[in-house]
C-alpha cells in the first residue's frame, strides 16, 4: 500500500486502502502478514516525512483492529455465556445487582 502525498483527502484514501484490503477474499494469511508489514513500513516513512502522528496512529489502529485477532478490552473474554446461566441464577443475580445499585 502506498500513501499518496498529492491527495487532498489523504487520510480517507489511506483509511479506505486498508478496509478494502480487508474486504478482500481468500487472501493467504502470509499474503496478509506481508501486506501489514509494508503498511506499517510505510506508514513509519510517511511518519518521518510529515510528522502527522494522527494518521498514523490512527491507521496503525485500525490496521490492529481489523486483522489481528486481539480482544477489544482485557474483559472481553472473562464472565460467563449468559446462554448458559439457569434461569433461576439469573434472577438470583439480577436482585443482587438491584439491591446492589438501586436505593431501597
Amino acid at each position: 500500500m502506498k500513501i499518496n502525498n498529492s491527495s487532498d483527502e489523504l487520510e480517507m484514501d489511506y483509511y479506505l486502502q486498508i478496509i478494502e484490503y480487508f474486504q478482500k477474499e481468500k487472501i493467504k494469511k502470509e499474503d496478509i502478514e506481508i501486506w501489514i508489514d509494508q503498511s506499517i513500513i510505510e506508514l513509519m516513512k510517511y511518519l518521518k516525512l510529515s510528522q502527522d502522528r494522527v494518521l498514523v496512529t490512527n491507521a496503525l489502529i485500525l490496521l490492529l483492529s481489523l486483522f489481528e485477532n486481539i480482544p477489544p478490552d482485557t474483559y472481553n473474554n472473562r464472565g460467563v455465556d449468559i446462554n448458559g446461566v439457569s434461569d433461576l441464577d439469573k434472577r438470583s443475580i439480577i436482585e443482587k445487582l438491584k439491591n446492589e445499585f438501586l436505593p431501597n
